[in-house]
């Protein structure tokens, strides 16, 4: 580290080592910047909603669905790939405003981050006081802030206006960090898996013609979600797992059903799973479905209770 007399004079300096010497005035500023600046990222839905107030009359925004659906799902699946690459990229922006003839400069992402604050040597008489350093640097902070927001609104608004889908779902944030777990972690390909999957697949395929028709996908679903499943989803499903997407699917191939390496591939392709929007846990699943088995056998073998009358 060099030593203070070698630095250039006039150079910029981290906010720290002057807080030493302005700590009384400056403290509230910190605790203030922090709250206002340095808080978790704003959510997609509260930038996108304050784009739509702005910029979309009523008639635009698309009304809430109250339930997903196989495209809906497809559709918003796309779409967060776009979401993540603008968040990497407002995340690589940078806007800055300056105080006091540039003594002092605060440097915020686009996603309204506070990411530098660098203040000079001469700050604090420039400014006349360490309150009046404090002051000046707060409007800094203020109008940075500003410059992040309404540099990154309009790429906000370009995204929900592309992709509608978007405002259908839960979504917690745009770009990398401090946004949803990885709901796909889990899914791997290993003999492991591939073996689960398939003792479940020969489980269900009670006709054993190596496919999962309707009945039986239908089982699959209410052993291991609890609920039914409609023929419509069962189609669409058989459509979304063709290798060209359903386009030369005929009759025989829709009532036959999904194929062994197809049900193998859909609990072990994270990737695939992401495409289609949806989450197989084949562990989860097959636990489920094995352990109710085996209760089933186990209450089966255990002996009826009799009693014996004695004359």
């Amino acid at each position: 580290m060099a030593s203070s007399t070698s630095r250039r004079a006039g150079a910029p300096r981290r906010l720290w080592p002057l807080a030493i010497v302005a700590l009384p005035c400056l403290s509230w500023l910190s605790m203030f910047a922090q709250r206002t600046f340095c808080s978790p990222r704003l959510s997609a839905r509260r930038l996108a909603i304050s784009a739509v107030s702005r910029k979309a009359a009523p008639k635009e925004i698309q009304a809430l669905q109250s339930k997903a659906n196989l495209k809906l799902i497809q559709a918003q699946a796309a779409a967060g790939h776009k979401m993540k690459d603008l968040g990497q990229s407002l995340l690589q922006s940078k806007f800055q405003a300056k105080a006091l003839d540039g003594s002092a400069v605060v440097t915020f992402d686009g996603m309204q981050n506070l990411r530098k604050v660098e203040i000079s040597e001469d700050a604090v008489s420039k400014a006349g006081s360490a309150t009046a350093l404090a002051e000046e640097l707060l409007k800094a902070l203020q109008d940075g802030h500003d410059q992040s927001l309404q540099g990154s609104e309009d790429q906000v608004w370009s995204l929900y206006q592309n992709y509608p889908e978007l405002m259908q779902a839960p979504l917690t944030q745009i770009g990398a960090g401090n946004t949803a777990q990885d709901l796909w972690a889990n899914v791997t390909k290993t003999n492991e898996t591939m073996k689960l999957a398939e003792e479940l697949f020969h489980h269900f395929d009670k006709d054993k013609d190596g496919h999962w028709n309707f009945q039986e996908t239908s089982q699959v679903q209410m052993a291991t979600e609890g609920t039914e499943m409609t023929e419509e989803s069962f189609n669409s499903l058989i459509i979304a797992a063709a290798p060209d997407g359903g386009r030369h699917l005929t009759e025989v191939d829709m009532d036959r059903g999904l194929s062994k390496e197809q049900v193998l591939d859909l609990y072990t392709n994270a990737q695939r799973q992401r495409q289609l929007g949806f989450v197989l846990d084949i562990r989860k699943d097959h636990a489920h479905v094995f352990s109710k088995a085996k209760d089933t056998e186990e209450s089966k073998e255990e002996p009826t209770k009799t009693s014996l009358a004695v004359d």
